[in-house]
């Protein structure tokens, strides 16, 4: 008893009088903040336009991809593809019905021209008076570095694996979602490029354009699922595989194939193929009067 009171005095003292362990201050490492996202460095921007992050406009490289980001939004291309896309859409044309189901009832959750329509609107914006494009792009940040793998991305991929071009994330360093363009998406030429006499008579990759990576990336930000109600991804074939690119986009959907309509409206490149596959066909279609630009492609996509 006498033994435990004299240890735990002894024990009081020696707490009381042991000096504390602190940081030395000469090992406490300031960290920056991350960058801020800027407006278009090269001039004025156009009304609505997305934000730019880690580009150096004094570097040619650089500055080459913030005019080509520019160009693409401010220019009209993304514009008219989403647009033309949002036409197909409400009116079912043959571009629309190749990637996405028909209203299936009275349900709005099975009004999908409605709802694919309604994406594709909110990008392209309500007029040309109104911003060079929807509002809904103001927010979006273009982040000139290969950010996946920061914090929550840990399992994402990044543009070392081949074949990817781009992708939408949250950094986890910074707390932003943000879109990042891999070095293969550059040189993919405008929608206005395309040589309409190359073309299949169906759709497919020799199409492509950068604007039609654009709108992909752009459907994965959470405001434009959102519209929807639905986190809009890279669904998947009954393979395993990605819906990329025409044959897989058209195979989602496609009753001899996967048959699976309602992953359509989650799969980001099933708006990229059809606002794309729209607007080519009414460049490229010799009676573009009405709505014939439809019927430029004679065929849907071959079978993956």
């Amino acid at each position: 008893m006498a033994f435990s009171k004299v240890l735990s005095l002894s024990l009081i003292i020696a707490l009381s009088s042991a000096t504390p362990v602190l940081n030395s201050p000469s090992r406490v490492v300031r960290r920056d903040d991350p960058p801020k996202p800027s407006k278009y460095p090269l001039g004025d921007p156009c009304g609505h336009e997305w934000q730019y992050l880690n580009f150096k406009p004094d570097d040619a490289a650089d500055k080459s991809r913030l005019e080509k980001l520019h160009d693409t939004i401010c220019g009209g291309e993304l514009r008219a593809i989403a647009s033309y896309g949002q036409a197909s859409a409400e009116r079912t044309l043959k571009p629309y019905n190749r990637y996405f189901p028909p209203k299936e009832g009275d349900d709005e959750d099975e009004d999908y021209p409605k709802r694919v329509g309604s994406i594709l609107k909110a990008i392209s914006g309500e007029s040309s008076t109104d911003g060079g494009i929807g509002a809904i792009v103001a927010d979006m940040v273009v982040d000139n570095k290969d950010f996946a793998g920061n914090g929550e991305n840990a399992d994402q991929g990044t543009c070392a694996d081949e074949g990817t071009l781009g992708y939408t994330l949250v950094d986890g360093l910074d707390n932003r979602e943000k879109i990042h363009f891999c070095d293969p998406a550059w040189d993919r030429k405008g929608a206005g490029e395309v040589d309409c006499k190359s073309l299949d008579p169906f759709p497919s990759t020799k199409m492509d354009a950068f604007s039609r990576i654009v709108l992909h990336e752009m459907t994965h930000y959470k405001s434009v699922g959102g519209i929807i109600g639905e986190q809009i991804v890279d669904a998947k074939n009954k393979d395993g595989n990605y819906a990329y690119d025409p044959p897989r986009t058209h195979g989602l959907l496609d009753p001899k194939q996967d048959d699976q309509p309602a992953l359509t409206e989650i799969n980001a490149d099933s708006y990229g193929w059809m606002g794309l596959d729209a607007w080519i066909s009414r460049n490229c279609a010799e009676d573009a009067t009405n709505d014939n630009w439809q019927n430029f492609f004679k065929e849907d996509p071959p079978k993956y």
